[in-house]
């Protein structure tokens, strides 16, 4: 599907239906256009990362324009998936959010946090955001993050040929993953309106 006609799509399509139909199930435009057996290769990420992060396999997901080929930020105008950008994967793990959001309370206890704002931002809506050069302060769980992503980074790369920085943002549920979508959609959708 081409740019204007993605974007016909999400005027005319509800939140909700927008959601389902683009962030959820298979279809995901990285492997449709790095490989023919897509759905399978798919399927083989997400059992990789699994394994890797010991997550259930349904609980994990891409999203963002490695998903949709074109992104859904409504500052970004629909840009295209290029060399510099992110790989977004949605981990949904009750377990590792609070883990995270428990190192960050300890980190900002004793020293300044970067990101300070940003990081309460996001805890508030339900999730927290890593990549792989993140600092950590020290911290005991952020470092044994950051040895666990990097001990299989190169096997990723290799195995699915990915040479994007990952960024890991795991959920505490599902219905934060819908929530925080479906809002951003919303001002997708309100930006499109504005701009007609």
């Amino acid at each position: 599907m081409d740019k204007q006609n993605l974007i016909e799509q999400i005027k005319s399509k509800k939140e909700l239906d927008i959601y389902y139909d683009y962030l959820l199930g298979q279809e995901v435009w990285y492997f449709q256009n790095n490989g023919p057996d897509f759905s399978s290769d798919y399927d083989q990420f997400k059992k990789f990362i699994s394994k890797n992060l010991k997550i259930p396999f349904n609980n994990i997901s891409i999203v963002g324009s490695a998903k949709t080929r074109y992104s859904f930020s409504p500052s970004k105008n629909f840009s295209e998936f290029h060399e510099e950008s992110d790989f977004d994967l949605i981990i949904v793990s009750r377990r590792l959010f609070y883990n995270i959001w428990e190192a960050y309370r300890q980190i900002s206890n004793n020293q300044f946090l970067h990101g300070y704002e940003y990081k309460c931002g996001n805890v508030f809506q339900g999730f927290v955001s890593l990549k792989d050069d993140d600092k950590t302060y020290g911290n005991e769980t952020l470092e044994n993050w950051q040895k666990l992503i990097l001990s299989f980074k190169a096997e990723l790369q290799l195995k699915f040929n990915i040479q994007h920085e990952i960024n890991y943002r795991i959920y505490s549920d599902w219905e934060s993953v819908e929530a925080y979508h479906l809002k951003g959609i919303s001002k997708l959708k309100n930006t499109l309106d504005e701009t007609n």
